[in-house]
């Protein structure tokens, strides 16, 4: 036991630490081994290029070398005013290190609910064949093989019990997702839309719901982090998703945008950086910082015909800590279109969820 807790301390003290000590660059390359050299910080990867993810990337994957972080993220927007995150996220290196559940539910964009519960290491069962995970005994989550097998569908089962407060959760996804090298690791959404159904039970109230939901994964995410902080969001119309993102070397230094288009039943678009602007207009002095609080963002991708002009403005604002405390979820309201080939689609006060972090 306490070997254990010695590890679980030394992986609290690397979360402490990507707050306030900056580390060398480091890239994945395409065996998964870190590469920490001079040259990956001098030349950091200039943008992020989607490839398609397959049920192991999206499983667990054991750290033996390092301490890393990995992390299994489901969102919902539901119509009935509700919306949720929930998610596990692992600390580890072999076999030391914790597991955390949380769960945040909201209502008509405000926070309600706001629970984490964390455990050893030993209590996180996994396989690395396929996504399924158990805490403590207790299913968390489970990928269904079978229609997978038979009808080629993503279908997640999700539980969360935090407290005598529960999430059952049934997610279909609706397009292709994918991966991508970062920096320091892979991530990538595995169901970058998914239509969402279940129910939430709440203070003994049980709530059906049904909506718009999302799932990614990200894992080999060693420490410490290195860049200045990084925004990323999703602009949803009827059948398509513009997933979006903006990491950062200084406050005004960008390393790299994202932009990345899909369509119900279709695959995925990589757009060049340089055809995506991402413009912050409003600010507002939130815990001794300057956050954005209005988004203008415009595509011109010619080549693809793919096109976007959206304005995104803040909702609520809830300020998390999650190995920084300088981490904002947003609650945002989107008016815009987009363009791809022939077919134009509005949106309209559409909700949607926006994060915002910053290590330094």
């Amino acid at each position: 036991m306490k070997k254990k807790m010695t590890g679980i301390f030394e992986c609290m003290l690397l979360i402490a630490a990507t707050v306030l000590l900056p580390t060398a660059t480091s890239e994945i390359n395409q065996k998964s081994a870190i590469d920490f050299t001079l040259k990956s910080l001098l030349n950091p990867r200039p943008s992020y290029f989607p490839e398609d993810i397959d049920l192991k990337d999206a499983t667990y994957h054991k750290s033996y070398g390092r301490y890393h972080v990995e992390w299994w993220y489901f969102e919902g927007i539901f119509e009935n005013g509700y919306s949720i995150v929930a998610y596990v996220t692992i600390c580890s290196k072999k076999s030391q290190g914790f597991c955390m559940l949380a769960m945040e539910v909201y209502k008509d964009a405000k926070l309600k609910i706001n629970l984490r519960k964390v455990y050893l290491l030993k209590e996180f069962e996994a396989s690395d064949d396929f996504p399924f995970i158990k805490v403590s005994g207790k299913q968390i989550i489970k990928f269904d093989r079978e229609r997978y097998n038979s009808t080629g569908e993503r279908i997640y089962n999700v539980t969360f019990q935090i407290n005598g407060q529960s999430a059952i959760l049934q997610f279909t996804g609706t397009t292709n997702g994918w991966k991508g090298n970062i920096l320091r690791g892979c991530y990538g959404p595995v169901l970058p839309k998914a239509n969402v159904e279940g129910m939430l039970i709440l203070n003994g109230k049980q709530i059906n719901v049904s909506g718009l939901g999302y799932h990614e994964h990200a894992w080999q995410i060693p420490l410490l982090i290195w860049e200045w902080g990084w925004y990323w969001g999703k602009i949803v119309s009827d059948s398509f998703t513009l997933f979006w993102g903006k990491m950062m070397n200084t406050r005004w230094n960008e390393q790299t945008r994202v932009g990345i288009l899909t369509q119900d039943q279709g695959s995925y678009i990589n757009i060049d950086p340089k055809n995506i602007k991402i413009k912050a207009t409003n600010y507002r002095y939130h815990n001794r910082r300057f956050i954005p609080t209005k988004f203008i963002i415009n595509v011109s991708d010619k080549e693809n015909s793919i096109y976007v002009n959206a304005t995104i403005e803040t909702v609520y604002i809830h300020q998390l800590w999650l190995g920084t405390p300088f981490y904002w979820r947003y609650h945002l309201r989107i008016n815009g279109n987009i363009s791809y080939g022939t077919t134009i689609e509005e949106i309209k006060d559409k909700i949607q969820v926006l994060e915002v972090v910053r290590f330094r």
